[in-house]
């Protein structure tokens, strides 16, 4: 293989463009759906299937990182003492219990969100 094919290929120039037309209440359901930097770079990766991330909760961030503490403090206590005693597995299983309720919140609240923005 010689370097032209190790090298990665340049960017293809996008020449062909689509003129999209919305009511006012469908442009302001759009924008109120898009993520990322621009409008066209979001319906171009909507229309070819890509995913778009949407940013995090920054509330369930917050509570995910206090939950890995906590289960780093365990896991140092587990280690240092070589034992896990009845403390130690209570903590573990409210660690769950709060895990599970933080996920189904989030999983119930994008589904209303999306339900919202589907109107």
């Amino acid at each position: 293989m010689n370097r032209a094919d190790m090298e990665e290929p340049q960017k293809k120039i996008r020449q062909k463009s689509i003129k999209v037309r919305f009511n006012e209440t469908e442009y302001e359901r759009v924008l109120k759906r898009q993520s990322g930097n621009t409008l066209a770079g979001w319906l171009r990766q909507v229309a070819l299937g890509i995913v778009p991330i949407h940013q995090a909760d920054a509330e369930l961030v917050r509570n995910i990182g206090r939950i890995g503490s906590n289960l780093n403090q365990l896991a140092r206590y587990v280690n240092t003492q070589k034992i896990i005693d009845q403390n130690v597995h209570n903590e573990i299983v409210a660690i769950r219990t709060i895990l599970q309720q933080l996920i189904a919140q989030n999983i119930v609240d994008a589904i209303a969100e999306d339900n919202s923005n589907d109107c």
